[in-house]
């Protein structure tokens, strides 16, 4: 039976509908065709790059994992390579260190009580206002100055001159006629040539004289330089401006040569006790490294830990090993070199050498200028033992440390040891 219902909507169809119709089912069919044509070669494109796409998929997926371990990777090997080192001055004693003058103001200038036990030995000119401890005994041709007072069992030597206002103790035992000849007095003075513990109480003083001089002051700033013998190898010259404050223990480095522009920011009881560590140049870019400051990445190319730096702890550890070497019978030599300059200032030059490892297994010889007015070191240089198959020429440096443009400060300037100073850009 014929719906006429459908019948008429079929026939109210228009042309226009009628053939979109159509064109839309030939699409289709076309479509339908092209798939079947196309899908070998689909089939075959995917199959053979479908580990190029999976390997996209995964950088793009991981990309932030991929970043970070990059950034490290680099950072390492960065690190490793950078840490390392351009010749320091080598002319401080050359040519000096056989010289045996000594002149510098004892009495009046330090003030010196030396303690009991003490043995001089001969040409010894000590200036006014020395305090001799008791059971001192003094070689020949001593010369004391004005205003010294000898303690109780003073023994004297030969040829011995007592300037004004000696006060002597009890049990003196003088030998020899004491009249004074062959002895020049000088005020305030002293001068020795062959008195090697006179030298190294006369260097005790002075380190205990800036011991105390660097205890009072809070902070300071210097030019320091260093050359070190690290992993069997000299390193060259690194020069750094520094900012040290003593309390709390903090110091920022930042490197004028050997790695220009690098920075470093250590402050105790921050940063969980890390030091900070900016690189310089195109390394700059790079995020700030926090090292365990005795670590092997920060001991790389350093004999000491940052924990160490600043004149204080070189004087502390200078000061240690010279009262070590007052304490020997024998086998250490110190001379004091006089009108000795550094960077332009006036110094006292110390150099102290060791007979044999017996004396000394840490060094060989030792040198040292204290500044006459700041009354700190301002260079010292260590030298070790030879060691097997080493060449006749090398000197066997291991340290060598220098203190230039020291500037005390009373106080220190805000964001000096701050890692948010936009300064450093830590």
């Amino acid at each position: 039976m014929i719906d006429l219902k459908k019948l008429t909507a079929v026939g109210r169809v228009t042309p226009f509908r009628q053939g979109m119709w159509m064109a839309r089912q030939a699409w289709r069919i076309m479509r339908f065709g092209l798939w079947l044509l196309a899908r070998p070669f689909v089939w075959t494109w995917r199959t053979t790059t479908w580990p190029f796409r999976l390997g996209y998929r995964l950088v793009v997926a991981q990309f932030p994992n991929v970043l970070a371990a990059s950034i490290a990777l680099v950072s390492f090997v960065v690190i490793s390579a950078n840490f390392g080192s351009s010749a320091a001055d080598a002319d401080l004693l050359d040519g000096e260190t056989g010289s045996s003058s000594l002149a510098m103001d004892l009495g009046a200038s330090l003030g010196a009580s030396l303690g009991d036990g003490v043995d001089f030995g001969s040409d010894v000119d000590l200036g006014g206002d020395v305090d001799l401890g008791g059971d001192v005994e003094l070689g020949g041709d001593v010369e004391l100055g004005g205003d010294v007072e000898l303690g109780d069992g003073a023994d004297l030597g030969d040829s011995v001159e007592f300037g004004d206002d000696v006060e002597l103790g009890s049990e003196e035992g003088i030998v020899g006629d004491g009249d004074g000849a062959d002895v020049v007095v000088s005020d305030n003075t002293v001068t020795s040539g062959q008195s090697p513990r006179m030298g190294l109480l006369l260097n005790v003083l002075m380190l205990e004289k800036a011991e105390a001089v660097l205890s009072s002051v809070p902070a300071y700033t210097a030019v320091f330089s260093k050359q070190e013998l690290v992993g069997g190898e000299l390193s060259d010259e690194q020069v750094m401006d520094v900012k040290i404050r003593h309390q709390p223990f903090s110091v920022y480095m930042k490197w004028q040569s050997g790695h220009k522009g690098r920075q470093l920011l250590y402050v105790q009881g921050e940063n969980k006790g890390k030091m900070l560590v900016k690189l310089g140049g195109w390394k700059k870019r790079l995020p700030a490294l926090k090292l365990d400051p005795n670590g092997s990445m920060a001991m790389k190319e350093s004999r000491y830990p940052i924990t160490k730096a600043g004149l204080l702890e070189l004087v502390r550890e200078s000061l240690a090993i010279r009262r070590g070497d007052l304490a020997k019978a024998s086998g250490v030599q110190c001379q004091l070199i006089e009108n000795h300059e550094f960077d332009g200032r006036p110094c006292y030059a110390f150099v102290v050498q060791y007979a044999d490892r017996n004396a000394s297994d840490r060094y060989r010889m030792s040198e040292m200028l204290i500044d006459r007015e700041l009354g700190v070191p301002v260079m010292v240089r260590n030298f070790a033992w030879p060691t097997a198959g080493s060449e006749a020429e090398d000197l066997g440096l291991v340290e060598f440390y220098t203190y230039r443009k020291i500037t005390f400060q009373r106080d220190v300037a805000a964001g000096d040891f701050d890692r948010g100073n936009k300064a450093y850009k830590f």
